[in-house]
């Protein structure tokens, strides 16, 4: 019998936004320096479109749970 898979911890927030941001300056960086190639730039410019659209998703997920309501315990009468 196998074991199921463990969860991998969840990265927080803060740090889905700074790794978000140093990824976006080195794509950046690579456009600089493949502007006018007919070739590269569309194709650096698809990637970089899929992976703000990958990236907004997994953002907004982990905004969702940090800001989700924690059920409340409900107590029965005494």
């Amino acid at each position: 019998m196998q074991t199921p898979p463990r969860p991998t911890p969840r990265e927080t927030t803060e740090a889905m936004v700074r790794n978000i941001g140093r990824e976006l300056v080195d794509i950046e960086q690579a456009m600089g320096r493949c502007r006018g190639d007919l070739v590269a730039e569309p194709k650096l410019t698809g990637t970089w479109m899929a992976h703000l659209l990958i990236c907004s998703k997994e953002l907004l997920h982990n905004l969702l749970i940090d800001t989700a309501r924690r059920p409340q315990r409900i107590n029965a009468p005494e």
